[in-house]
């Protein structure tokens, strides 16, 4: 499961790379340096969101007393 943000700095990120290998292939080197900096940033940004969201995911599903709905409705014999 993805947040609107995490898709944003994706998106930011893959855009930062195009820019990167456009001016390379431009020979601008202030558009590649633009577009290296931008990447490494969003990149950064996207992995600690990335992992800010799975601490809070795996800090709310876990506990003692959550019991599978399933599984508690069974009566053994």
């Amino acid at each position: 499961m993805t947040t609107k943000s995490q898709d944003g700095l994706l998106g930011l990120t893959l855009v930062a790379l195009l820019v990167t290998l456009g001016g390379d292939l431009l020979g601008m080197t202030l558009l590649v340096a633009v577009g290296v900096t931008s990447f490494s940033l969003a990149l950064i940004g996207l992995l600690a969101l990335m992992t800010v969201s799975l601490v809070v995911g795996v800090s709310r599903t876990s506990g003692p007393d959550m019991h599978d709905p399933l599984l508690a409705d069974r009566t053994y014999l």
